[in-house]
This record gives C-alpha cells, structure tokens and sequence, in this order.
C-alpha cells in the first residue's frame, strides 16, 4: 500500500470514530436528558426513560464507532449505505426502548388526596419522529450511494 492509501485509511478511521461518539451523545446522553427535563416539567413522578446499565453504554457507543467507522471505509461499495442505515436502526431501537415502545406511565400520583395513575401514549408523536427522522436516515444513504455508483 501507499502512504496516500494509508493516510486515507487512517483519516477514515479517526472520523468514523469522532461521527460514531457523536452519535453517541446523541442518542445516549443528550435525548435522555432532553426527555428528563420535558417529563419533570410535566410531573415529578414521571419517568420517560429507562436507564441504560454501563455495560448497555459500552455495547452502544461500540456499535455505534465501529459502525460508523466500517461505513466510511467502505465508501464507494453497497456495504456503506447499509452500514449507515444500521446506525440509524440501532438509534431508532434506542429510542424505542427510552419511550417504552411510546407508552409512558407514572403513579401512583396524589392529587387532592386521590391517587391517580397516568399513562400517555406518545405512538403517534413516535411515528412522525420516525417518519420524518430515522426513515431518511435509512433512505438517504442508498440515494447517494447509486446517485455516486451510475
């Protein structure tokens, strides 16, 4: 191999790695704490997410890296648009598993002396964040891979 090869490969590398921890922080850190903060603004006693176990953070910051790194070797072949697309389910199935597959529960919660249980069904709101977020990031990428591949 030559050293421009090398150098490319390398450069891949590093930012499959920098775009797999942004995803990271995305979907582990930063869309945890954004619903934490919407739920406590709804009620105290509501818990819109379930909470990862270190070792579920490890095993989803890796698929993701090494996902992401995979894909940008891979550029220019078939296996980098699917590569994408799984990053993309990967985050889809952890949102899912936040949201509780779109049903969130709370209670037993006091008003006026009564205890009331809420439940909120958030499908709907799931499927538009789906259609409109997750689903181009499965189409996109197999666009620009046979607009790139004519």
């Amino acid at each position: 191999m030559d050293k421009k090869k090398i150098y490319w490969i390398i450069k891949q590398i590093l930012l499959g790695i920098l775009e797999g921890i942004l995803y990271s922080i995305v979907y582990i850190y930063l869309l945890p704490f954004l619903l934490t903060l919407i739920s406590s603004t709804l009620s105290n006693q509501i818990t819109a997410i379930t909470s990862l176990l270190p070792s579920e953070i490890y095993i989803y910051i890796g698929l993701f890296v090494g996902l992401d790194v995979v894909a940008r070797i891979m550029k220019g072949t078939i296996y980098n648009p699917l590569l994408r697309a799984t990053s993309s389910l990967l985050g889809l199935l952890i949102i899912l598993s936040y949201f509780n597959n779109g049903i969130l529960s709370a209670g037993p919660i006091t008003i006026n002396g009564v205890q009331a249980y809420i439940t909120l069904n958030l499908s709907i709101i799931l499927l538009i964040y789906i259609a409109f977020i997750i689903a181009p990031g499965i189409i996109i990428p197999f666009i620009e891979y046979f607009v790139e591949n004519k």
